[in-house]
């Protein structure tokens, strides 16, 4: 027991100061913030039994209504307009499950942060970087699905390395391959903008049928030492798969060189990957299925989501399945409404002041005003705020540290260097922006999020080079990244300032509009 606890108990550290950051004030402001004003009304829906429209799969409210349900906590109100008030039990309800997500997902990037790397210094700093981006702690704080999102996308990238480390299938292969699919599953049933993983998964697996460097990188991270780790003498190379010993004759040397698990020849990598792609597609679209199920079983009454759907649906949701002439079936209700949410995403037209382009996210560009009150009984001359706003320091760095990666991997003494990890992280980070190049429909700083956790997830690898010979580099940027946090907490909290901290905060806010 006490060995188990000297190798974790940093990592128990970092999951208390998760849970802490991430679901403290939690039902304040007592009050409806931002995009409440809509997944209030679709969690209530449930309740009630009144159909809803939404432009996103249903799985992110479902969750949160079935939690909320096992509370017993009524959930139906208004939520007309930004700053209605409510009862604090039942947002502190409403709110729990992204939050607790919020503070599963630190852990869930220190764990990938070690698939990637098997280095504890690695995953630490970068769950500890994740804890301190206060973009996280406000996309996760309210009654909203983004951190589903990114939380299901993080866990079928760790399934997919996990998956990766087996042997052809053997029974951890399909499990692990199985685990993927679902989790992919689930991460598109939050958002479409999910389908990146995919695109992630499926350029790395047919990328490692002519990469014997990527195989080997993805059989055991060890295999391939990235630079940035070259310094840490707990990375020695120490492959975890046999190794082959080549002797030269006449005794003039040796070659020590790991043997790959995938003798199979291309064409055998090539069918491999095809059947792994569908069987992840397959499975994938049976599990963004079910709660499509769950959604038409819940909301069989007719309600303010009507006007969006056909005559026939409409009859049916007002009248009962009983009284209409040729009832839908489960398939023509998935399509129409798959097809209906298509075209309202595809015709959305209207512009939003805190909107913003995606070449802007990387600096942190255009925080997102989410609430704000200006006076507080017994507190004269307080004004609180929220903004969705990252960690300016740590989002700062983390594209520098992508720059940094991209121009290592333009030369060829950086691509000998460099793992092939920082290839799939530049994938997944690309794979998550560049799609909004041709979404014409406003766009906001939070959809950065997904992208922002490879540019992390970079910056701790990177890091970790300067621990702990550079301490003059890696000690600075962490107090940096400390301080950037805590001086935008009262902006991401809610909390009542005093005139002239609010006057330093909305200078400091204003200075990235």
């Amino acid at each position: 027991m006490i060995p188990l606890l000297k190798k974790t108990w940093p990592f128990i550290i970092l999951a208390v100061l998760a849970l802490t950051v991430h679901l403290s004030f939690l039902s304040y402001p007592s009050q409806v913030v931002f995009d409440e004003v809509h997944f209030g009304k679709f969690v209530a829906a449930y309740s009630t039994s009144q159909y809803y429209f939404d432009i996103h799969p249903p799985l992110g409210k479902l969750v949160i209504a079935g939690f909320v349900k096992l509370t017993g906590t009524n959930p139906v109100f208004n939520f007309e307009k930004i700053g209605e008030n409510l009862p604090t039990d039942s947002l502190f309800a409403m709110r729990f499950l992204p939050a607790f997500f919020g503070a599963l997902f630190v852990l869930a990037i220190a764990w990938l942060a070690w698939l990637i790397s098997r280095n504890k210094t690695v995953a630490l700093l970068a769950g500890f970087l994740i804890l301190l981006d206060n973009a996280v702690l406000v996309q996760s704080k309210f009654i909203l699905v983004d951190i589903f999102l990114i939380f299901f996308e993080v866990l079928t990238l760790c399934f997919f390395f996990l998956w990766q480390r087996q042997k052809s299938f053997g029974a951890k292969w399909f499990s692990y391959l199985f685990l993927t699919a679902i989790f992919f599953g689930l991460t598109i049933s939050i958002k479409w903008t999910g389908v990146a993983t995919i695109g992630i998964i499926g350029v790395v697996l047919f990328a490692k049928i002519f990469s014997k460097k990527l195989r080997d990188y993805l059989e055991n991270p060890l295999s391939v030492i990235p630079a940035s780790h070259q310094v840490r003498g707990e990375l020695r190379r120490e492959p975890e798969t046999p190794t082959s010993l080549s002797v030269k004759g006449g005794g003039e040397g040796f070659s020590l060189k790991p043997v790959s698990r995938f003798k199979a020849g291309t064409t055998k990598r090539i069918s491999e990957a095809i059947l792994s792609l569908i069987t992840i597609l397959f499975i994938g679209f049976i599990i963004y299925l079910l709660p499509f199920y769950l959604h038409f079983r819940l909301l069989q009454n007719s309600g303010p989501g009507d006007a969006f759907m056909s005559q026939l649906f409409q009859q049916e949701l007002k009248y009962g399945r009983e009284n209409v002439y040729q009832p839908l079936n489960f398939w023509q209700k998935f399509i129409e409404l798959n097809k209906t949410m298509y075209t309202a995403n595809a015709n959305i037209s209207s512009k939003h002041p805190f909107g913003s382009k995606w070449y802007s996210w990387p600096v942190n560009s255009k925080p997102v005003y989410y609430w704000n009150q200006e006076s507080f009984d017994g507190l004269p001359g307080r004004k609180a705020k929220i903004y969705l706003s990252g960690n300016p320091v740590l989002w700062w760095l983390a594209t520098f540290a992508v720059i940094f990666a991209i121009f290592g991997l333009l030369t060829k003494k950086g691509r000998s260097r460099l793992s092939p990890i920082f290839y799939i992280l530049l994938l997944g980070y690309f794979a998550n922006l560049l799609p909004f190049i041709f979404i014409t429909r406003v766009a906001f700083l939070y959809h950065y999020l997904p992208s922002s956790l490879y540019a992390i997830l970079i910056l701790s690898l990177l890091l970790t080079n300067f621990w702990p010979k550079g301490k003059k580099i890696f000690l600075p940027a962490i107090i940096l990244i400390a301080l950037g946090f805590i001086i935008f907490s009262p902006l991401s909290y809610g909390w009542p300032m005093p005139p002239a901290i609010d006057q330093i905060e909305t200078n400091l806010i204003n200075f990235f509009h």
